[in-house]
């Protein structure tokens, strides 16, 4: 070979594994629902009172509604919450994990953990990862109803094929509350920004997106819908999955809260329930997996239902017909998303799928809205893409 034949075939060898595509890797997985195993009217409750605890920090300042939410959440054993987890990998060992986009950080178990709620799930033993460095700092991460309490450690994390090299995680050595001890899975993967991190380390999807892991500095997520078979989804890291979805992606700014952008949180212009806009204003919206209700502050909730027909209230809960026909959409920068007849109501007692959550302006959408949208979120632009979910999906 020649020197010029040398200077070509280096050429177009550094050419093509420079361009090579990072999406030739699976950035796709698939994620699975977790059911509360409360009773329906104690579910209610339950993620009513696990959502003013794990924001409170952001938005509650009532203290005595705290102390009650909190007294309730201990009284309620052997509770489960909602949300959806996949499977990652931890230093070459495989753990389920909720995904969280309420939170910040990564945790799994330490095999150190000899607690019944570490000991009924897989534990990370640091002997088998020879990557795995060791971080003699202490940490505590505290949920709506639990809390973990550990040592940080260092590995790499995967995602499908996606990669975190040197991640920081936290090892749980300690669980508090009975909220984690009959959970499907293992540890949380917090999906929030870095500014919401307890142990003040860059997130897991932050850090591909700094080591180029990933393409773009978005995940996608879709649900499937409520009368689907079975309940599942799938978590796609750096990129979208045009299957998902129909027309365009629309993108709406994350606000911040004391400077800081924290939680998943946009502005909504307006709910339209069978044509009559209800003139909301100056409304924001919490996106969280991790709940099966939509929330709303005591008052938009009664005005809401006023306009669902046939509603109800009775002791702190509506109820809506079982087959209710009412056309309902969410309005959000200006487009206008359908909330599918099925979704505004849940269970067999027909609750509405809207219920009442203390005061303020701020609303939270879980499962009924993020059915009915492929929601993409993005964590240098700081906005969040909304478009119709497919039908076909």
């Amino acid at each position: 070979m020649n020197k010029y034949t040398l200077i070509i075939w280096l050429y177009f060898t550094i050419f093509f594994i420079d361009s090579a595509p990072i999406t030739s890797k699976s950035n796709s997985i698939s994620l699975k629902k977790i059911t509360t195993k409360l009773l329906l009217k104690e579910g209610l409750q339950f993620y009513k009172d696990h959502h003013m605890l794990k924001y409170q920090s952001i938005f509650v300042t009532d203290q005595a509604r705290l102390i009650s939410a909190k007294k309730r959440s201990e009284n309620l054993t052997r509770s489960n919450v909602i949300g959806y987890y996949g499977e990652i990998t931890v230093g070459n060992q495989a753990f389920r994990t909720l995904f969280d986009l309420g939170s910040s950080d990564l945790w799994i178990p330490s095999q150190n953990c000899t607690q019944h709620p570490c000991s009924i799930h897989r534990r990370f033993n640091e002997r088998l990862s020879k990557t795995f460095r060791p971080i003699n700092i202490s940490y505590s991460v505290k949920y709506g109803a639990g809390s973990v309490y550990g040592t940080l450690g260092q590995d790499n994390v995967l995602v499908g094929e996606i990669e975190s090299v040197g991640q920081i995680f936290g090892l749980a050595w300690k669980e508090e509350g009975s909220f984690f001890e009959t959970q499907e899975f293992d540890g949380i993967f917090g999906m929030g920004f870095n500014n919401l991190s307890s142990i003040k380390t860059p997130t897991t999807f932050s850090n591909m997106v700094e080591q180029k892991a990933v393409k773009d500095p978005c995940f996608g997520i879709y649900l499937e819908r409520s009368d689907d078979a079975g309940h599942r989804g799938s978590l796609t890291l750096g990129g979208i999955d045009k299957t998902k979805f129909t027309g365009n992606l629309n993108y709406n700014n994350v606000s911040k809260f004391n400077g800081n952008y924290s939680v998943w949180i946009i502005d909504v212009d307006d709910i339209s329930i069978n044509g009559h806009k209800l003139n909301f204003k100056t409304k924001k919206a919490i996106f969280d997996t991790g709940n099966d209700l939509i929330l709303m502050p005591d008052k938009d909730a009664k005005i809401y239902h006023k306009f669902i027909n046939g509603s109800s209230f009775n002791n702190g809960t509506y109820f809506v017909p079982c087959r209710t026909t009412d056309l309902v959409a969410y309005i959000i920068g200006g487009i206008s998303y359908n909330i599918d007849q099925s979704d505004l109501v849940t269970g067999s007692y027909c609750y509405s799928s809207v219920q009442p959550a203390g005061d303020g302006d701020t609303w939270t959408f879980g499962d009924p809205f993020l059915r009915n949208v492929y929601s993409v979120y993005n964590i240098k632009n700081y906005s969040i893409g909304l478009a119709p979910v497919s039908k076909t999906a």
